[in-house]
C-alpha cells in the first residue's frame, strides 16, 4: 500500500522579486519518507521549503501539508520543525544551548506561560538525542559550527516535530562533522520523523542514504528512489549550466548509467 502523502504540491508557481523561482511544480512526499532535495544554488530549494512552511505563498497552484494549506501559524500547530541554513552566531550573545532549544517550545508555551516540567523534559530529551547534554549550559556562540547546528536541530525537535525541514544543514562544516549531522538525521528518520533535506553538494549523498531524491532546477526534474534518479542524464539536466559538484557525480556509472 502506498504511504499517505504528508506534503502535496499541485502545479505550484512561486515568484520572488519579479523572478520565477518555482515553476509548475507538482510533487507528493509520503509520510515517513526521508527525502533529499538536490539542485544548484538558485534552483529554488529554499523557496520550496519556505513554501511548505507557509512562509511564502504561491502565485498559483496548491500546497497541502498534513491535509491543509500551510500558514505561518500552522507551522507550530502541526509540529513542523525547520532548520535554516547555517549562519554566523554572535559569539557575545548571552544565550545558552539549553535556552536555544527551549525556544522550540514557544508554540506550546504561548505568550504568558513559563516552561513547565514537560517542557524541560522535552528539551532534555532533544539535547540527549543530538548528543548535546554536556553542552547545555554553554553559550551558543562559543560552540563550533557543527555543535551549533546540532543545537538548532534540537530546537526544531523540541516542537515535537513529526515533519522536519532542513536547508543545507551541513554546508560549511568539515567532512567529519557533515557525516555526523547526516548520521543524526538517519536516526531521526528511523524514529518516524519525515525529513526533507536540501543540498547542492552531491557529496552529501555519500553520507546519507535518502529513501527518495528530488531533483529541481526551478522545475521538477525528477523524483524517486536514488537508484532511479541518480543517473548522469538526470544530474546533467538538474545542474544544467552549472558545474556538477564532486561526490557521487565523480563516481563510476554502471551499465545503465546509474552512478555507483
Amino acid at each position: 500500500m502506498r504511504a499517505e502523502p504528508i506534503i502535496k504540491l499541485e502545479h505550484v508557481n512561486v515568484s520572488l522579486g519579479g523572478s520565477m523561482v518555482l515553476r509548475n511544480l507538482s510533487l507528493e512526499i509520503p509520510r515517513g519518507a526521508c527525502v533529499g532535495i538536490i539542485g544548484p544554488n538558485g534552483s529554488g530549494k529554499t523557496s520550496l521549503l519556505r513554501s511548505v512552511l507557509g512562509l511564502i505563498s504561491p502565485g498559483s497552484g496548491r500546497i497541502e501539508v498534513m491535509g491543509s494549506v500551510p500558514t505561518r501559524r500552522s507551522r507550530r500547530e502541526r509540529q513542523i520543525g525547520y532548520v535554516p541554513q547555517v549562519r554566523n552566531v554572535d559569539r557575545e550573545f548571552p544565550i545558552t544551548v539549553y535556552d536555544v532549544v527551549m525556544q522550540g517550545r514557544t508554540g506550546s508555551l504561548g505568550l504568558l506561560r513559563r516552561p513547565g516540567r514537560k517542557d524541560r523534559q522535552v528539551v532534555e530529551s532533544c539535547l540527549a538525542k543530538v548528543g548535546m547534554t554536556d553542552l547545555a549550559g554553554k553559550q551558543i556562540g562559543a560552540l563550533s559550527g557543527g555543535q551549533q547546528q546540532r543545537a538548532f536541530i534540537a530546537r526544531a525537535l523540541a516542537q515535537e516535530s513529526s515533519l522536519l525541514l532542513l536547508d543545507e544543514p551541513a554546508t560549511g562544516l568539515d567532512i567529519p562533522t557533515q557525516q555526523s549531522i547526516y548520521e543524526l538525521l538517519e536516526e531521526l528518520h528511523q524514529e518516524g520523523v519525515t525529513t526533507l533535506t536540501t543540498t547542492h553538494d552531491l557529496l552529501a549523498l555519500d553520507f546519507h542514504h535518502f529513501g527518495f531524491i528530488t531533483c529541481i532546477n526551478k522545475e521538477l526534474v525528477a523524483f524517486g528512489p536514488p537508484q532511479e534518479v541518480l543517473t548522469n542524464e538526470i544530474l546533467a539536466k538538474t545542474f544544467s549550466g552549472f558545474p556538477i559538484p564532486l561526490g557521487r557525480a565523480a563516481g563510476r556509472t554502471n551499465d545503465s548509467g546509474v552512478i555507483n
